[in-house]
């Protein structure tokens, strides 16, 4: 009866890591329940919760070509009555003042059922020419910014782990 007892108890607690998320949420392979954002994690990539300027960093195995791939999220300040538009403004704002900033691409994009912006650049602030791609959401008052970034030779070969990212990202539920 005691084992019993304990194995159900190990059977809702497992159950209960998403209790309350909707279903597409509690799918998601990584779920931050305090910024209220989710998403799926490449196969072989580390997670990293920090308290810093991102809430987190998805890192890939280094390689020679893309150097150390890279998803990080972070959250803008809550603002009432903030629209995807206000965030994309900032958001390119900063971005053109990166040192050789270079738009390689922008345009709608989707993050689960919401609208999204997504933008591609690359940069040299770490002092070598790094290429990023953008996603931007904003829901309920808060935005979210999804920076995927890798090396320019080696970007085209994680991009399925980038998109796996951003098609997979949830936020504001």
């Amino acid at each position: 009866m005691r084992i019993r007892l304990c194995i159900a108890a190990l059977a809702l607690a497992a159950a209960g890591c998403a209790t309350g998320l909707p279903d597409d949420v509690a799918q998601r392979g990584y779920v931050n329940r305090k910024a209220r954002f989710a998403m799926d994690v490449p196969q072989g990539w580390s997670v990293r919760e920090t308290t810093g300027t991102a809430a987190v960093i998805l890192s890939g195995p280094e390689s020679p070509a893309a150097g150390r791939p890279n998803v990080n999220v972070v959250l803008a300040p809550s603002r009432d009555g903030m629209t995807l538009e206000d965030l994309v403004q900032a958001g390119r704002s900063a971005l053109e003042k990166l040192p050789n900033f270079k738009l390689l691409s922008e345009g709608p994009a989707e993050a689960g059922r919401r609208r999204a912006w997504s933008v591609a650049f690359e940069e040299t602030s770490t002092g070598r020419p790094v290429r990023q791609k953008q996603l931007y959401v904003v829901t309920g008052g808060r935005g979210y910014i999804a920076t995927a970034a890798a090396l320019p030779e080696g970007f085209a070969a994680e991009e399925p782990n980038f998109d796996l990212c951003f098609r997979s990202f949830r936020a504001g539920w």
